[in-house]
């Protein structure tokens, strides 16, 4: 399936949970996924500093 899939140049929009976890992507889930979308973790002494 995923070999006749590439060879007609087909497109997944990744739009399940699933997809976006095997490809290491944020899950389209949650009542905050817009609002924390670009939130990068980092440690407090870094926060702190900015």
């Amino acid at each position: 399936m995923l070999s006749t899939a590439a060879i007609s140049a087909k497109r997944d929009s990744l739009s399940g949970l699933k997809e976006n976890v095997i490809v290491g992507k944020n899950i389209p889930a949650g009542t905050g996924l817009r609002h924390f979308k670009d939130l990068v973790v980092e440690s407090v002494n870094e926060y702190n500093v900015m």
